[in-house]
């Protein structure tokens, strides 16, 4: 045995050499694809250690998420219409559209105190608060008249038929000295308590004047119920009290008392 050893021991030792060899490769390619293999594995860290390619590639993914879903988020948008105004244009349109019915003509309306509108040719209300006069002295016309209720006596209580003249002329017409810028309200007042006349007035609010409620202490409705006081200058029956209406020089005033709402009126001029 030992010399057949001998005889062969170049070639036993080749075929060991040969063999370790083999070995080696086989276990080095196990290695290798072991290695190769890794990757696809989870990645763990150490209590202790800094884990900069975890945090890394995490903060990564997630600002690429975000990427991704602000991308998703522009292509399922409705698309913008860009025919459409912005606020800024929209506010102009509607600037220019007020400006433009602004300057439309209006229709005339009644005033804050329900005045009618005034025909052009006729003076315009002045309110009571906004008078002013002056010392000047200027002259004009006033009368007061209940003729109206000289045909229509059965409508008035017997105890008042003593207090309608039988002219109907409470206050013939006189003339009377005012200052300028005083109203008609302003003239009656005076006149009536120089003549000693009764005169019951009171104020409305609602449409900022003096309301005559009676003149020789005949009364609205005393007569009906269309009877009153009203009052025309220069031959007109203003359609404002007589508060409002400004005096001016050589104006003819007329207090009328009217059974029918003023149909049963005739004026001097």
């Amino acid at each position: 045995m030992i010399p057949f050893i001998k005889k062969y021991k170049f070639f036993i030792i080749t075929a060991a050499a040969i063999v370790a060899a083999l070995v080696i490769a086989f276990a080095a390619g196990n290695s290798i694809n072991e290695d190769a293999a890794a990757p696809d594995e989870a990645p763990t860290f150490s209590a202790d250690a800094t884990s900069a390619t975890g945090p890394i590639t995490r903060k990564n993914a997630q600002s690429s998420t975000a990427e991704n879903t602000t991308d998703k988020a522009i292509d399922d948008t409705t698309p913008v219409d860009t025919t459409a105004p912005t606020t800024a244009e929209a506010s102009t349109r509607q600037q220019t559209t007020a400006e433009n019915s602004a300057a439309e003509p209006v229709e005339p309306t009644t005033d804050k105190y329900k005045t009618d509108p005034v025909p052009t040719d006729k003076p315009q209300p002045v309110e009571p608060q906004e008078q002013t006069t002056q010392d000047n002295t200027l002259r004009c016309t006033l009368s007061i008249s209940c003729a109206t209720i000289l045909d229509n006596m059965d409508k008035l209580d017997e105890e008042y038929h003593e207090l309608v003249p039988s002219d109907g002329w409470i206050l013939k017409p006189e003339q009377f000295e005012f200052s300028e810028g005083e109203s008609v309200f302003d003239l009656l007042v005076r006149v009536c308590k120089e003549k000693k006349i009764h005169l019951d007035h009171s104020f409305t609010p609602a449409y900022n004047s003096a309301y005559i409620k009676a003149i020789g202490n005949l009364y609205e409705f005393d007569c009906g119920d269309q009877s009153g006081w009203v009052y025309g200058v220069n031959g007109w029956a203003p359609n404002y009290g007589c508060s409002r209406y400004v005096l001016k020089n050589g104006d003819t005033v007329e207090f009328r008392y009217t059974c029918q709402l003023g149909h049963d009126l005739k004026w001097s001029n």
